[in-house]
């Protein structure tokens, strides 16, 4: 897993799916005019719903990660400036 927190996510995740494929079992045995295809559609929908789902957080997590190295970036290129300002004005003539 790619995050620490991605096991709970698909723990629930994985919980719905067996949610669905129960209501799906109650829905052909309690309902005499249901008669769902062979593939399952609440279920499939659901493992759609996964699929994006699953992406959207991955997206939020490299977005984030993006964005601390950008910062990391930016206060490493203010530092190496800093730095090259003291070089020069070390190398610098003093004024007379």
């Amino acid at each position: 897993m790619r995050f620490p927190n991605d096991k709970a996510f698909h723990l629930r995740m994985a919980a719905l799916v067996i949610a669905s494929l129960f209501l799906e079992h109650l829905a052909a045995t309690r309902i005499p005019g249901w008669s769902a295809p062979q593939l399952g559609v609440i279920t499939f929908v659901l493992g759609l719903a996964w699929v994006a789902l699953f992406a959207g957080h991955v997206g939020q997590g490299l977005q984030q990660r993006i964005r601390v190295l950008e910062d990391k970036l930016e206060r490493t290129t203010e530092l190496a400036e800093l730095l090259a300002d003291e070089t020069r004005s070390r190398r610098s003539l003093p004024p007379m």
